[in-house]
């Protein structure tokens, strides 16, 4: 037996039935907004119409009983103080006053006068309808012993309102009754309403055809925008969206051309970072290579050449990964962490640690106590670099010194040297990433990367970075100049000395360079503590 349960339901075709609003066309923000109109403008159409159908059909109301009210008063004035013109005294019989009443009052359109006499009924010669001659309209109205107004639904006539006034004389009750046709006014206001109706529709159409056309030029740009969207890829971001005007759509688009031109300008720094990193990498993996390929295993100083070797290459790689995580970092906001610091005090504790890159005269060309808003340690970072490059550089006993100094536009660190200096041709791109000089004393560069790295923490501070020459017999000065910002010259150093203290224990992880296994200096990425051990060891063997 089948399970109920467990049943499935397969269709006639062999597919499963499908929802049938799924086949419906998606709500677009273009529909969703025609819609929203459309309904506006159908519920504000109908609420104008309903209301003025309500309105006007209480004022018709209102302007029947308010006649029928003038009618009757007409009368009464006209039995009471009016005499009969060919006696010249007052009304003797209900059949004369009826007559004369009739001849004198014109009713209104849809309005009718009668007289009921005991055995004969009076009526205007263009009177309305068959009121007259109907039994049970007169049965109703002749009843009535006092003033009456009433509504009553007659055969073929409709709705009717009436106001019946009973008149005595010489013995006898007659009844002068004015009616209105209530329907048949009604009936004009309806065809008014038809005619509204149709109107209405026919602007209706038209609102929503506008709002359609203005819907599609008002989201063109959104369209626009979708469109290059879809367009972009990793390999082209050169698509833009053309912007006019000054609305809000016209600051998305733009706001949009902006980041694509953000994005295409990271993603190119970063392909080529990749395209140069994968150049400058393979350099080192291939002599590794090599070299392991035509080691004897036998010979053991060719074995510890090799391995020598080796290691050097692979310092310089992880030189080259550090230096490129480093500069991946600098467009990130937690790259920083700023303090204010004595920017003088930090100059002389970095020369301290300078010391240590080679056998330099080291000087501190100025250090006025400047407090400025920096993180010491990237600051650091950046003049120890300088300073590495000012060693390789210069030769024994040359001069590499360190300064700092306000400017109006904020403070301004240098590493100066007196080295052979930088070609002015080579100035505008001695910052660019993989440059290398070609003034290094021992013919070898580092990774092309330190001095982009300078530049890109002075960026990330704010401010610039350039070289000039350190004066007119030559050497170079690398120049770091940071905006102005919550700046402030002292004359007492030990101020500044109290206030940055504490600033010494947070740089002890400084990208320094070292002597590598070759005995050459060439930068590599190791800690301070670990150079300051070295030097340590070596001074105590």
């Amino acid at each position: 037996m089948t399970d109920p349960r467990r049943a499935v339901h397969v269709d006639v075709g062999g597919t499963r039935a499908s929802n049938p609003l799924r086949r419906l066309p998606p709500m677009t923000l273009r529909r969703r907004i025609v819609g929203s109109v459309a309904a506006l403008s159908a519920l504000g159409l109908l609420g104008a119409g309903g209301a003025a159908l309500v309105v006007e059909r209480h004022r018709i109301e209102q302007r029947v009983e308010r006649l029928l009210a003038q009618e009757v008063a007409e009368f009464r004035e006209l039995a009471v103080t009016g005499v009969d013109p060919s006696t010249g005294r007052p009304f003797a019989t209900a059949d004369r006053l009826l007559e004369i009443s009739m001849q004198r009052n014109v009713p209104d359109d849809n309005e009718v006068h009668l007289g009921f006499l005991p055995d004969v009924t009076l009526v205007p010669a263009d009177g309305l309808g068959s009121l007259d001659t109907d039994g049970a309209f007169r049965e109703l109205v002749t009843r009535h012993t006092q003033p009456t107004f009433g509504e009553v639904d007659v055969e073929g006539q409709g709705r009717v309102t009436y106001a019946a006034l009973p008149v005595t004389k010489a013995g006898q009750v007659s009844h002068y009754v004015a009616v209105y046709f209530t329907d048949r006014e009604l009936g004009e206001l309806a065809d008014t309403i038809r005619s509204y109706a149709l109107a209405a529709l026919v602007a209706w159409a038209g609102l929503v055809f506008a709002a359609w056309v203005l819907a599609g030029r008002i989201l063109h740009p959104v369209r626009e925008l979708q469109d290059t969207a879809s367009s972009i890829s990793a390999s082209d971001l050169s698509r833009r969206i053309d912007v006019t005007g000054g609305d809000e759509l016209a600051a998305l688009g733009r706001t949009f051309n902006g980041m694509l031109d953000r994005l295409q300008e990271v993603l190119g720094s970063q392909r080529r970072m990749l395209d140069d990193a994968g150049h400058e990498l393979r350099t080192p993996i291939t002599v590794i290579r090599g070299h392991l390929e035509v080691m004897d295993a036998e010979d053991v100083d060719d074995v510890e050449a090799v391995r020598a070797l080796a290691l050097d290459e692979l310092d310089r790689m992880s030189g080259l990964v550090e230096d490129l995580i480093v500069l991946a970092k600098t467009r990130l906001p937690e790259f920083l962490a700023t303090e204010p610091i004595d920017v003088g005090n930090l100059v002389r504790r970095t020369l301290d640690k300078a010391q240590a890159l080679g056998n330099r005269t080291w000087e501190v060309d100025a250090a006025p106590s400047v407090v400025a808003v920096v993180d010491p340690r990237r600051i650091t970072q950046a003049l120890l670099q300088l300073a590495a490059n000012a060693v390789t550089a210069t030769r024994v006993g040359d001069v590499v010194a360190i300064g700092c100094a306000p400017t109006p536009n904020g403070v301004q660190i240098w590493v100066r040297d007196s080295g052979p200096g930088v070609p002015p041709e080579d100035r505008q791109h001695i910052f660019d990433r993989w440059h290398r000089g070609d003034d290094h004393v021992d013919g070898e560069g580092g990774t092309g990367l330190g001095l982009a790295i300078v530049r890109a923490i002075a960026t990330a501070h704010g401010g610039t970075a350039w070289v000039t020459a350190a004066g007119p017999s030559g050497g170079a000065r690398f120049v770091i100049e940071l905006p102005e910002g919550d700046l402030a010259t002292e004359e007492d150093d030990d101020a500044g000395e109290d206030r940055t203290g504490d600033d010494r224990g947070a740089e002890t992880a400084e990208a320094v360079p070292h002597e590598g296994p070759r005995g050459r200096e060439e930068p590599a990425y190791v800690s301070l503590e670990s150079l300051l051990d070295e030097q340590s060891q070596a001074s105590t063997r």
